[in-house]
């Protein structure tokens, strides 16, 4: 998917280029969010907080990839939202090392196979699925989706390879 928003954020002034930010980037973000996130509804809310958080912090935009900086944003709230809900069941019920996971909603994709697929990568932990979904899934570079998550290239590149072999692994074992 080529960018046709500019690289750089509109002037908060000007609704009609903070409209094309949105309407180029939203259907992205929100697919993003809704592979990393085990409720829709949350991915939905997640995907409007991050362009009202970029509208309302566009002056520490320091310049790079406008997609870079709208991916970081949607990924620290989406974070920000995960310890929420830890929070909440470790005041209910104890301590919690992790969130179960279910499936992402995706229609569009029904068949066996793809649902495996879904599956296996909801199966993986945050630390896995981010980088691989950023990367095979939205197309952003390992630079890129280093810059994202806060951590180097090399790191990414482990990552997507652990998460690879996880995913061939589980689904040998499902064919």
């Amino acid at each position: 998917m080529s960018e046709s928003a500019p690289e750089r954020l509109p002037d908060q002034a000007n609704e009609a280029e903070w409209r094309r930010l949105f309407e180029t980037w939203d259907p992205r973000i929100r697919s993003y969010l809704a592979r990393l996130l085990p409720d829709s509804r949350d991915s939905e809310e997640i995907t409007l907080e991050t362009f009202a958080l970029a509208w309302r912090t566009h002056d520490r935009f320091r310049g790079g990839k406008v997609s870079t900086w709208l991916f970081g944003l949607a990924t620290n709230l989406a974070r920000n939202r995960r310890r929420g809900w830890l929070r909440r069941i470790a005041r209910l019920a104890g301590p919690v090392e992790s969130m179960p996971e279910v499936g992402f909603d995706d229609n569009a994709h029904s068949d066996d196979l793809a649902r495996m697929v879904r599956e296996a990568v909801q199966s993986l932990s945050e630390e896995l699925r981010a980088p691989l979904v950023l990367t095979a899934f939205e197309g952003l570079s390992q630079k890129e989706t280093a810059k994202v998550l806060g951590c180097t290239v090399k790191t990414v590149e482990h990552r997507v390879a652990a998460a690879r072999e996880l995913l061939r692994s589980k689904l040998k074992c499902a064919a």
